[in-house]
């Protein structure tokens, strides 16, 4: 995962940060090429939420959604008699145990 990958995962918007607080960007960008994905993340973990809050990044648009009124609905196979005859799950108890025995 590249730089640029790992804050755009993280929400946060990589140009704002370089433009407002280049140093900062630089000594992230310096570190992150030194350690794992993973060792940056635990090392700066409490930096990402205020820059989130920050520089948040702006949302792609989505895919847009099939709307529910477009697909046809499949007729019901159930017929009344299945559908009252089974109640669910009925659990199972022990037997109670008679002391006089």
């Amino acid at each position: 995962m590249t730089f640029e990958e790992f804050f755009t995962k993280k929400k946060i918007d990589l140009d704002a940060l370089k433009a407002v607080k280049p140093s900062l960007y630089n000594e992230f960008k310096n570190h992150y090429e030194q350690m794992s994905e993973k060792s940056f993340d635990h090392s700066k973990k409490f930096w990402f939420n205020n820059l989130r809050a920050e520089f948040p990044l702006k949302e792609q648009p989505k895919a847009s959604i099939v709307k529910s009124a477009d697909i046809e609905e499949a007729p019901s196979t159930t017929t009344n008699d299945t559908a009252k005859s089974s109640s669910g799950y009925k659990p199972l108890f022990r037997k109670k145990i008679d002391p006089s025995t």
